[in-house]
């Protein structure tokens, strides 16, 4: 995975999405404002506002979220 697959699905019209990681952990970013991106670290925010630190060699892939419907 490099960084710019991650700024490329942040700036082309974003849809929600998981990180893969090399232990097998998936971390799901619901809104651009969750996740912030370095150079070689991605920092993601749960819904309860605690960061997780991730370096891009440890992101395998990035999945599509499923649509959640609005009420």
């Amino acid at each position: 995975m490099r960084i710019t697959d991650i700024r490329e699905r942040l700036s082309n019209g974003f849809e929600p999405f998981l990180l893969r990681l090399t232990d097998g952990r998936r971390i799901e970013v619901p809104h651009p404002d969750f996740i912030a991106v370095g150079k070689h670290v991605v920092v993601v925010l749960d819904r309860s506002d605690v960061p997780r630190k991730i370096n891009v060699p440890h992101i395998v892939s990035i999945e599509d979220l499923p649509q959640r419907r609005r009420r």
